[in-house]
């Protein structure tokens, strides 16, 4: 399949090639060199090669594992903005962020809200206990969070 487009990142152009080994290993991170050839008509040393100058430019900066967090016990998601409290206490809100294993992603915004935080919870009420979490130790002033639905894909990220 080739790309409609050309990519650039930092005035760094990458070609069509590139962006289908790009697309490929965001569909699955742990591709072969032979698994990732085949899938874009390289062969393995060439398609090796062009990962490896996708890594040493940054363009690729790691391979992930995609967690079933339901399995883990974890099948609620939700999404949380915070307002900090009068102090706006950086500080404290990410002491929370970095030890409660619960909260998957954390994104300081600009605009009215201060934090917009992901988190993946067992049940309401262990998402209502990270919401009181959130107010007394991390001193946020409101929350707003919503349950997460469904996951619609649009493009890999």
């Amino acid at each position: 399949m080739v790309s409609r487009y050309r990519c650039t990142v930092h005035s760094t152009v990458i070609d069509d090639l590139d962006s289908e080994i790009i697309r490929a290993l965001q569909a699955n991170a742990r591709l072969s060199n032979v698994e990732l050839g085949r899938a874009v008509g390289l062969s393995p040393n060439a398609a090796g090669a062009r990962l490896q100058r996708l890594v040493q430019r940054g363009i690729i900066s790691g391979f992930h594992a995609a967690v079933d967090h339901g399995a883990l016990g974890r099948p609620i998601e939700a999404s949380i903005d915070i307002w900090l409290g009068e102090e706006r206490d950086r500080d404290a809100i990410m002491h929370v962020v970095a030890d409660d294993d619960r909260i998957t992603e954390c994104f300081h915004l600009t605009g009215p809200v201060d934090f917009r935080l992901r988190a993946r919870v067992a049940s309401t009420d262990d998402l209502n206990a990270l919401l009181v979490r959130l107010r007394v130790e991390g001193g946020t002033r409101q929350t707003d969070s919503r349950l997460l639905l469904e996951r619609l894909s649009v493009h890999n990220e």
